[in-house]
């Protein structure tokens, strides 16, 4: 998978500028692929349409005279970024946003600095270099709250969440817990206290699958589990998220139910999978039908184990999926024989 098709993935799952939710850190638990479509667009970003439409106003002087053309210019700078990614080069635009942070500290004008350092470390973590985005995310914070941005406000919680994911990934669990509990008990105090906006409840959805993620890390398969229930039950009651990351959500679910041993419960959420899978034409819809065949091969359901795979099969065939279509296969093979046996 090339680079820039990673970022596109990171994009999609988390529902925030560029921001890295799945690059598979967790690879058994999460679907293989859950790419969004090949059509979709990094301009999906929140901060992006800002830069679309204040870029008018930009300049293509970067000598500013005063705050509002410090602004334009950092603005226009967003763009350019906006533009070197589009294009896959993600060294330019990395470039680019360090100037535009650059500009901002030396004017003292922060608009944008969330959001440049956002892009940032997004790219770190997804070209593997885990420290480097740990840099830049403790940096962010701490710039935030010397400017006066409160502890509790989206923008930290959501650079907090990311720091918490990283300290998972290097197993080191006690300052995960730490951060996920902590960012975790600010979005409930939030809610608790009617915030009931979208962006509060999608980082409060994001936190609960991404601390569940980690749970399943740990082994805690209990308390993944009641942390991905509640992450799918409160994806019903907010707006923004999409069917996309709905269906992430509950193909991962499925993934944990089977390691728990209920098939039955598995196998009701897989099958909402594919439903939600086909409703939106998502080319993950052959790993699925994989899923649902492995949950009733050990269903000792054969027949339908059978006819999944061979779903399956038909449809990686169709998208081009050759890995997916291998495994089909080799199911398939693999429950011929049991029957030959008997």
């Amino acid at each position: 998978m090339n680079f820039i098709w990673k970022l596109f993935k990171i994009c999609k799952i988390l529902n925030v500028s560029c921001a890295y939710p799945a690059p598979l850190i967790f690879r058994r638990y999460q679907c293989r692929h859950l790419l969004p479509n090949k059509n979709s667009s990094i301009t999906n970003n929140p901060w992006l349409p800002i830069s679309i439409a204040l870029s008018g106003l930009a300049k293509n002087n970067l000598k500013a005279s005063n705050e509002g053309d410090v602004e334009d210019n950092i603005l226009h700078l967003m763009t350019l970024a906006r533009i070197a990614l589009e294009k896959g080069d993600t060294d330019r635009a990395e470039g680019i946003l360090q100037m535009g942070l650059k500009i901002s500290e030396d004017h003292k004008v922060y608009i944008g600095i969330p959001y440049m350092y956002d892009i940032l470390s997004a790219i770190a973590f997804a070209k593997g270099d885990l420290q480097k985005a740990e840099e830049l995310l403790v940096n962010v914070i701490e710039k935030l709250i010397q400017v006066g941005t409160p502890e509790s406000s989206n923008h930290i919680i959501d650079f907090k969440l990311r720091l918490a994911r990283i300290y998972s990934s290097y197993k080191e669990s006690k300052l995960a817990e730490i951060g996920f509990r902590t960012c975790l008990n600010e979005q409930k105090t939030k809610i608790a206290s009617g915030d009931l906006s979208s962006k509060t409840g999608i980082l409060y959805i994001n936190i609960l699958f991404w601390y569940g993620l980690h749970k399943i890390r740990m082994a805690d398969y209990v308390e993944a589990k009641n942390m991905l229930n509640a992450a799918f039950q409160y994806s019903n009651k907010t707006e923004g998220l999409s069917p996309y990351q709905e269906m992430v959500i509950l193909y991962t679910l499925a993934d944990l139910n089977m390691e728990l041993q209920d098939n039955i419960v598995a196998l009701e959420i897989m099958q909402d999978t594919i439903m939600m899978a086909k409703g939106i034409g998502s080319p993950d819809l052959p790993k699925c039908y994989v899923k649902l065949a492995k949950i009733y091969q050990r269903m000792n359901s054969p027949d339908n184990a059978k006819n999944s795979a061979v779903e399956g099969a038909k449809l990686a065939k169709l998208f081009n999926d050759t890995e997916v279509y291998e495994e089909a296969k080799g199911l398939i093979a693999e429950i011929e024989k049991s029957e030959t046996k008997k």
